[in-house]
C-alpha cells in the first residue's frame, strides 16, 4: 500500500450528498440536503440559509464546510458565487491568511505564474460549467440562462444579468484580481472533494491549497462544535383559531425558538359560531383551503413535523374536533383540540422565552380570552368566555358603533373578570402584564405610528392604558372600510378589533395594569418548544 503524502492525509473527505446522488447530480432543490445539514449550516451562519442546492465539502467530522447555492436566487436575482466557506473555524483560518498578506501573495503569484494561471482557470471552467449545470436542470424560471441572455436581478439588464451568472470565481475578474481568499478557498475545497471536475483537477487545486492556505488539519474544531446544531429541530405550528389561521416554522434548541417564517392570515372560523352550533360551511372552506396552503408553505420550508392546533372555535363547534381531524388527515399532519388552559399553558410558555420572572399573560383571541400567571410552581390559568369576534357578533351591530355598543364590551368584560380574573390582579408580586395576539399587536403598532407593521418594533414595546383608550376611540369613530385603510390593520381584523380593543381596555382597569408589555413571542412559540409532539 503506498504511503500518503502529508498533504494528502490533510485532504478534506469526499462530497457527501445523499444516495442515490453523485457529486455531479443536480442538486437544484433544497430538499437534496438532510435536515441535520440545514441545521448545521443555520448554526453555521446564525441565520437560515436561502436557496442551498448541495454541500460542496465537509469537514472531518462530516459536517458542511463548503455550500452551493443556486445561480438564480428565488427571487430572481442572478447569484454569481456558486459555494462558499460556513465552518466557522475554517473561515476564520482563511481571514487569519488574509490578515497576514495572503490576498497579495495570491494575487502576485498568480501574475508572476503562467502554471498557476492555468490551474486555476480550470477549476474556474469547472465551476463555471457547474453552474451551467445547475441552470439546465433548475426550475423554468431559470431555463436558457447558461451563457444566453439571462434573468435580470434588482436593478439588471439582460446583459447584466448574463455577465453575471458568467462570473468566475469572486467575481469578473481573474486570480491576479483576487480581492479576497475565500471564494477560491471555497472552490477549491470543492474540487479537491470531488464537487468540481473529477481525477487530476482535485490534485491541482490540493496543492494550490497547499501553496496558499493553512494546513487543513489546522483549519478544524477540536470538540465537534456543530454537533450542538444536531440538536435543532425545525418545526412547524399551525394555529387555527377562531378569526386567524397562523403559521410559525421555526429551528428549535430546548427551549430556544428561533423563527424562520411566521405569518398570519384571517379567515374567520368562528363567524356567526356560538356554543353548540356547527361552522359556517363557507368559513369552514376558506379555513381549509388556507390551511392546505400554509402546510404546503411549512412544508417547502423542510419541516418534518407540523402541527395543527386548533383553539376556541374548534373547541365550541359542535363539528370543530371533526373539521379539525379531516384537515390535519388531508394535509398528512397532526391535530390537537387545544383546551382553555392548554392554550394559557402555551402562551405563557410562548411570552416567557422573551420575558423574565412571573408575568401575567393576556391572550384575547376571537373566540375567548386566556389569562395565566405562576405562583412558584403551580401554573393559574384561566380561558374566559369572551373574545373580539364573539363580543363583535353580540353586542356591535352598528357600522361604526355608538358609544353604548362599546359601553356594553366593556361592561360585560369587566363582569367576567370580576368573577373569574381575581387571582390576576397586580400585586407586590405580579406587576407585569403581557398582552399577546392580534388585537394586542394591532394596537400597539397604532400607537406607535407605525408606517406598516414592524413584528421587531412592536415586540416588547410599552403599550399604556392611555394609548388603548385612545385608539379605541379612533377605531369606534370609524367605519369597518376605514378601518381596513389603516397601516396596521389587517382587513379581516378590521371587523372585530373595536371590541378586541375595548376587551384589552377592561382587563387592564379590572386587573389594575396602567400599561402592558407586548410580546410577539405567544402560543406558537409555546407550541414549538413543547408540543405535544
Amino acid at each position: 500500500m503506498k504511503k500518503k503524502t502529508a498533504a494528502a492525509a490533510r485532504r478534506p473527505p469526499p462530497l457527501v450528498t445523499e444516495s442515490p446522488l453523485s457529486p455531479h447530480s443536480p442538486l437544484t432543490s433544497l430538499s437534496t440536503l438532510s435536515t441535520l445539514d440545514r441545521g448545521v449550516i443555520a448554526y453555521q451562519l446564525g441565520r437560515t440559509p436561502r436557496d442551498l442546492t448541495g454541500v460542496g465539502a465537509r469537514c472531518p467530522y462530516g459536517f458542511p464546510a463548503v455550500i452551493e447555492t443556486a445561480p438564480v436566487l428565488s427571487d430572481g436575482t442572478p447569484n454569481p458565487t456558486l459555494l462558499y466557506l460556513t465552518c466557522p473555524t475554517l473561515a476564520a483560518a482563511v481571514s487569519r491568511v488574509e490578515a497576514g498578506g495572503g490576498v497579495r501573495a495570491f494575487k502576485q503569484a498568480c501574475a508572476d505564474d503562467p502554471g498557476l494561471r492555468e490551474t486555476l482557470g480550470r477549476v474556474t471552467a469547472s465551476y463555471r460549467e457547474r453552474r451551467a449545470e445547475l441552470l439546465r436542470a433548475g426550475e423554468p424560471r431559470l431555463a436558457g440562462h447558461a451563457g444566453e441572455p439571462g434573468v435580470a436581478g434588482k436593478g439588471d439588464g439582460p446583459a447584466q444579468a448574463t455577465a453575471r451568472l458568467q462570473a468566475g470565481i469572486g467575481g469578473p475578474e481573474g486570480p491576479d484580481r483576487a480581492s479576497c481568499l475565500h471564494a477560491y478557498g471555497a472552490a477549491l475545497l470543492a474540487a479537491m472533494s470531488g464537487g468540481l471536475g473529477a481525477g487530476a483537477l482535485a490534485a491541482e487545486a490540493g496543492a494550490v491549497w497547499d501553496r496558499f492556505y493553512p494546513a487543513l488539519d489546522t483549519c478544524w474544531c477540536t470538540e465537534r462544535r456543530c454537533d450542538l446544531a444536531g440538536r435543532v429541530q425545525r418545526r412547524a405550528v399551525i394555529d387555527v383559531g377562531t378569526i386567524s389561521v397562523r403559521l410559525l416554522v421555526a429551528d428549535v434548541t430546548g427551549d430556544l425558538v428561533q423563527d424562520v417564517v411566521r405569518r398570519t392570515e384571517i379567515t374567520r372560523l368562528g363567524e356567526g359560531l356560538r356554543r353548540g352550533d356547527r361552522l359556517l360551511p363557507a368559513a369552514a372552506r376558506r379555513t381549509a383551503e388556507m390551511v392546505e396552503r400554509l402546510v404546503v408553505e411549512a412544508r417547502s420550508q423542510s419541516v418534518e413535523d407540523v402541527l395543527l392546533a386548533g383553539t376556541s372555535a374548534t373547541r365550541e363547534a359542535v363539528d370543530g374536533r371533526e373539521f379539525l381531524t379531516a384537515s390535519a388527515a388531508r394535509a398528512g399532519v397532526r391535530a390537537v383540540v387545544l383546551s382553555g388552559r392548554q392554550e394559557a399553558e402555551a402562551a405563557y410558555a410562548g411570552v416567557t422565552q422573551d420575558v423574565p420572572g412571573d408575568p401575567v399573560v393576556l391572550d384575547i383571541g376571537g373566540g375567548s380570552t386566556e389569562l395565566s400567571l405562576r405562583r412558584g410552581i403551580r401554573l393559574h390559568t384561566t380561558s374566559l368566555d369572551l373574545g373580539a369576534s364573539k363580543a363583535t357578533e353580540r353586542w356591535i351591530t352598528a357600522d361604526p358603533p355608538p358609544t353604548e355598543e362599546v359601553a356594553r364590551v366593556i361592561e360585560a368584560a369587566t363582569e367576567i373578570l370580576e368573577h373569574d380574573g381575581k387571582a390576576f390582579r397586580s400585586d407586590e408580586r405580579s406587576r407585569r402584564l403581557v398582552g399577546v395576539a392580534g388585537t394586542v399587536t394591532t394596537v400597539a403598532c397604532l400607537a406607535a405610528g407605525l408606517e406598516s407593521y414592524d413584528r421587531d418594533a412592536v415586540h416588547l414595546r410599552a403599550l399604556h392604558r392611555d394609548e388603548v383608550e385612545t385608539q379605541l376611540r379612533r377605531l369606534s369613530a370609524m367605519t369597518i372600510q376605514e378601518r381596513t385603510r389603516l397601516n396596521c390593520v389587517q382587513a379581516g381584523r378590521a371587523p372585530v378589533i373595536v371590541a378586541g380593543a375595548a376587551i384589552l381596555l377592561a382587563v387592564m382597569d379590572a386587573l389594575g395594569f396602567d400599561q402592558l408589555t407586548v410580546s410577539e413571542r405567544d402560543l406558537l412559540d409555546g407550541l414549538a418548544a413543547h408540543g405535544p409532539w
